[in-house]
């Protein structure tokens, strides 16, 4: 009876397959699952809207390469990763800035989309290359990861950053009261403090297809990036309708 009881509390509960929720979402509504505004489900973008979306990422990018300079001087990459690339929107100005840019998502739908830009220096995966880059990228997507898969995916990306690159990576840790109960909270952070979330036990029963946002352990990331010799580090936070988190600019020295 002790050996049962003890099996059952141990149990881990299967982790969810994101991978076919993005494989729907990137079929489905492949600019809406990466910036969700209305303006970007199908049965709403036009050109404008088009160009609008993309031209946010020439906005995220501009302003992560600012960020890497102001922190750690020149910085000049040739060559760049972007991780959970979607339809390209960061990837595209990546390539711009770079020359060469590639960009990795397991969704098909999105790679669709993101094949579509025209740059000779861009090319998608679905897979990360076994090659090292300049810059490595990942911006909204770590996220919708569960964190026991993340940590590792983590790891992969500062194992590809040549000696003396650069990362940029956005991870979510927390999130505001009001959305203390969905799948993925582990700390609530508001005026009254920083506490842990009540857990939620129904990631089972959500549908196939929907977006789910994680929280990672600030720490461990730190930790991975350390153990990666990626030491220099500064952060900068960032707030996702009430999710909260930090993009990291980091230098491999």
């Amino acid at each position: 009876m002790i050996n049962r009881l003890f099996s059952r509390f141990c149990a881990v509960e299967p982790l969810r397959d994101t991978d076919r929720d993005w494989a729907i979402i990137g079929e489905e509504e492949p600019y809406f699952g990466v910036l969700t505004a209305e303006r970007f489900k199908r049965e709403h973008l036009d050109d404008e809207g088009r160009a609008e979306f993309f031209r946010s990422g020439e906005t995220d990018i501009a302003h992560f390469i600012d960020r890497m300079r102001a922190f750690f001087g020149p910085f000049e990459p040739h060559s760049a990763l972007d991780f959970g690339c979607g339809v390209g929107r960061l990837t595209a100005p990546l390539a711009a800035l770079t020359g060469a840019a590639t960009g990795v998502d397991i969704s098909p739908g999105m790679l669709v989309e993101a094949r579509k830009h025209g740059h000779p220096g861009l090319r998608f995966l679905d897979t990360v290359p076994h090659e090292l880059f300049d810059w490595v990228v990942s911006a909204i997507a770590l996220q919708h990861i569960p964190p026991q898969r993340g940590y590792g995916i983590v790891e992969q990306l500062l194992d590809r950053v040549v000696p003396g690159g650069g990362v940029t990576l956005q991870i979510m840790f927390g999130r505001v009261a009001q959305h203390e109960r969905s799948i993925g909270s582990r700390l609530v952070i508001d005026v009254q403090g920083v506490r842990s979330a009540t857990p939620q036990r129904k990631r089972r029963e959500l549908p196939i297809g929907e977006m789910i946002m994680y929280d990672y352990d600030l720490t461990r990331i730190v930790g991975l990036f350390y153990r990666a010799g990626v030491k220099a580090l500064f952060l900068e936070h960032c707030d996702h309708g009430g999710v909260i988190g930090a993009t990291i600019y980091a230098r491999k020295y």
